[in-house]
């Protein structure tokens, strides 16, 4: 399962955890750095599924988010 985006990512900063790839702008990048690394996951649960984007050095698996990080 992916997503994609119509526009251009030339300006924007690659990220990639758990080989998901995310484009962000550089501004955004250089803010959320101040909180620490930035995980992205698929996560499957009985009642959803979807992308989670943490910030912060917080230990995902306290949300039952098995493989951030």
């Amino acid at each position: 399962m992916g997503m994609a985006l119509d526009e251009s990512t030339d300006k924007l900063h690659e990220l990639e955890s758990n080989g998901i790839k995310a484009f962000i702008d550089p501004k955004v990048v250089e803010y959320i750095k101040q909180f620490g690394n930035i995980n992205i996951d698929y996560v499957i649960r009985d009642d959803a599924q979807g992308y989670v984007i943490k910030v912060g050095d917080a230990d995902c698996s306290a949300s039952g988010c098995k493989g951030c990080g």
